[in-house]
C-alpha cells in the first residue's frame, strides 16, 4: 500500500522573499504522510539554497532543478515524479493552514473520490477574505452535474481556475493523462481542470478554507502589460477546447461561454492595466489596443446582453468604452482608476459592484 497520501507540488522561480513561509507550512502539516516536490524552474536567486536548507531537515522535501521552462512545465515535471495517492499544487508565495491537506485527503479517502475542492483565502488590499465556494458543499457531484454546470463555469469564469485549493487522485490524473499546456503564462490551472473535472466521476466541494493566496505585485506572472496578456486571451479564446479535450457541449454554447470569458478578462485587464506602475502613455496605448480590437468589439456586440448580465457599474461602463469606440471616455476612465485607486475604494467598488448585481 502507497504510504504517502498527498504530493504537494511547488513549482519555484525566484521566490525568496515568501518561500520560507510557504515550506514552513507544509512542513506543519498535520498529515504527515506527505511528499513536498520543491520544482526549481531555473531561479537565480537563493531559492534553492532555502529549500535545500529546509531539505537537510525533513527528508519529506524533495528538490528538482530544471532550466526555465515556466510554470505549467515546472507542474508537469512534478506530476511526473509523484508517488502520492492524492497530488496537489502550492505557488511558492503562498502558504496553508496546518490542517489543509488532511482535511482534504479525508474527505477524498472517504468516498474515493477524483477531486476535492476546499474554499480559498484570498490576499487582497492587504487584508485576507474567505473566497465562497462556487457549488453546495458536502454533495457527490457525478458527471450530469459536472457536463451541466461545472465545465460550463471553468469555460465562462475564473470561479474554478485554481488547481492550488484542490487535490486530485494520482491514478485518475496518469490515466486520463490530465497535464498543464505548456507555454502558457496565464489560465494554465483553468485548462487543466477543463481537463479533469470532464473525466472525472466523483467530486466534492467542502466548507473548508485552509490556503493562502497572496496577491503579489512584483510578481513575473503579474506583469499584465509586459507579457502582454491580453494576446494570451485572445490566443485562448480562439482555443480549440471542444476538439483538444473532447468537450461534449454544443460548439454553440461553447462559443458563447468563451466569448462572456474572454471579454470578461479584457474588463480584468483593463483595471490592472490602469493601476500598474507604468506611464500614463504607455498603459492607456496598451489598453485602447485591446479595448478597440476588432474582435473584442465583434463579440461584445454579439453577446452584449450575456456579458453584461450580472456585472456590475464598472463593467458597463467599460462595455459601453467598447460598443461606442469612445477614446475621450477610455482616457478618462483609466484617469479615473489610476488616481483613485485606493484598497478602500476598491473595496467601496466591489460593494457597489455587488448592490447593483442583486438589483
Amino acid at each position: 500500500m502507497n504510504s504517502i497520501k498527498v504530493s504537494i507540488i511547488i513549482p519555484v522561480y525566484n521566490g525568496e522573499a515568501f518561500l520560507q513561509d510557504c515550506i514552513k507550512s507544509l512542513i506543519n502539516q498535520t498529515l504527515i504522510a506527505c511528499e513536498f516536490i520543491f520544482v526549481n524552474d531555473g531561479s537565480t536567486d537563493n531559492s534553492i539554497g532555502i529549500i535545500q536548507g529546509y531539505q537537510k531537515k525533513d527528508s519529506r522535501i524533495i528538490v528538482i532543478s530544471q532550466i526555465n521552462k515556466g510554470i505549467s512545465e515546472a507542474r508537469n515535471t512534478g506530476i511526473a515524479v509523484a508517488k502520492g495517492e492524492y497530488i496537489g499544487f502550492l505557488d511558492n508565495d503562498d502558504f496553508v493552514k496546518d490542517d489543509m491537506f488532511e482535511h482534504l485527503y479525508e474527505t477524498a479517502q472517504h468516498d474515493n473520490l477524483d477531486i476535492v475542492v476546499s474554499k480559498t483565502i484570498l490576499g487582497r488590499d492587504g487584508k485576507y477574505i474567505i473566497k465562497d465556494p462556487v457549488f453546495d458543499v458536502g454533495i457527490l457531484y457525478a458527471q450530469p452535474f459536472i457536463q451541466a454546470e461545472i465545465i460550463p463555469n471553468l469555460l465562462k469564469t475564473e470561479d474554478l481556475f485554481a488547481v492550488w485549493n484542490k487535490i486530485y487522485k494520482r491514478s485518475f490524473v496518469d490515466l486520463n493523462n490530465i497535464h498543464f499546456p505548456k507555454n502558457r503564462v496565464i489560465e494554465e490551472d483553468n485548462m487543466f481542470n477543463i481537463q479533469a473535472f470532464n473525466k472525472a466521476e466523483k467530486i466534492v466541494f467542502i466548507d473548508y478554507a485552509g490556503y493562502y493566496y497572496r496577491e503579489v505585485a512584483t510578481s513575473k506572472s503579474r506583469l499584465t502589460i509586459e507579457n502582454d496578456y491580453f494576446s494570451k486571451a485572445l490566443e485562448k479564446y480562439y482555443f480549440d477546447y471542444k476538439k483538444e479535450y473532447n468537450l461534449t457541449l454544443p460548439d454553440s454554447e461553447i462559443e458563447e461561454l468563451k466569448a462572456v470569458r474572454f471579454i470578461q478578462r479584457v474588463f480584468y485587464l483593463l483595471y490592472k492595466c490602469a493601476v500598474t506602475k507604468t506611464s500614463l502613455k504607455i498603459k492607456y496605448n496598451y489598453i485602447k489596443r485591446m479595448v478597440f480590437h476588432a474582435k473584442v468589439y465583434e463579440i461584445a456586440k454579439k453577446y452584449n446582453q450575456e456579458v453584461i448580465a450580472d456585472k456590475g457599474i464598472y463593467e458597463r461602463i467599460v462595455l459601453k468604452v467598447i460598443t461606442k469606440k469612445s477614446s475621450i471616455l477610455l482616457f478618462f476612465l483609466i484617469l479615473m482608476i489610476q488616481i483613485g485607486y485606493h484598497p478602500v475604494i476598491s473595496e467601496t467598488i466591489r460593494k457597489l459592484n455587488k448592490l447593483t448585481k442583486n438589483n
